[in-house]
């Protein structure tokens, strides 16, 4: 079954890497669209708190995040677990340098994480502020050392994050969602 299929009848397993303010909301809303939901975070102690239901985040429910754990929403550190996952969102910080530009350690490493556990098929979809050019130039080769082709065997796409942490007003679910694939797939 492809990607879309699975998508289309909620039966795609969401895999969110980083449970910051930009993937937490992410994963609860995917959750509450009935998607199984995997959030990876590095931080042992975010793990811990979420999986038992509570927010270190301030505009963030600790009810919300139980919801979504009794439901089909589960935090994890082990990285070896996006194999399972059908689409891959990459929501790192990215914080500016000394010389004012995004330091892309983090986007590093997690593309050298998905390298070591992509599969065919699965979707990837980097959601982290940064320069135009990151996802075909900095994020795809690492990507393909896995021996995957992007766009043949797996897609990759970016979707600027659309978070304005607090404002009761516009939320994730709210504000548009801009994609732009690597191909038309």
């Amino acid at each position: 079954m492809s990607i879309l299929e699975k998508i289309k009848r909620n039966e795609a397993i969401i895999g969110i890497i980083g449970m910051g303010y930009v993937g937490l909301p992410l994963a609860l809303l995917s959750s509450k669209a009935s998607f199984q939901t995997l959030g990876f975070d590095v931080d042992g102690e975010k793990v811990k708190s979420l999986n038992s239901g509570k927010s270190y985040i301030k505009h963030i429910k600790s009810e919300d995040i139980k919801k979504a754990i009794e439901s089909n929403f589960k935090a994890t550190s082990d990285f070896g677990k996006l194999s399972k996952c059908d689409v891959v969102l990459i929501c790192v910080p990215t914080p500016l340098t000394d010389h004012l530009e995004p330091d892309m350690q983090y986007i590093e490493k997690t593309g050298i994480e998905i390298s070591k556990n992509l599969r065919r098929g699965q979707l990837i979809v980097l959601e982290s502020t940064t320069y135009p050019g990151t996802t075909e130039e900095f994020l795809l080769p690492i990507l393909e050392k896995s021996g995957l082709k992007a766009g043949v065997d797996f897609y990759l796409a970016f979707s600027p994050e659309r978070e304005d942490p607090g404002n009761p007003k516009y939320h994730t679910k709210i504000i548009p969602k801009v994609v732009g694939g690597l191909n038309e797939e």
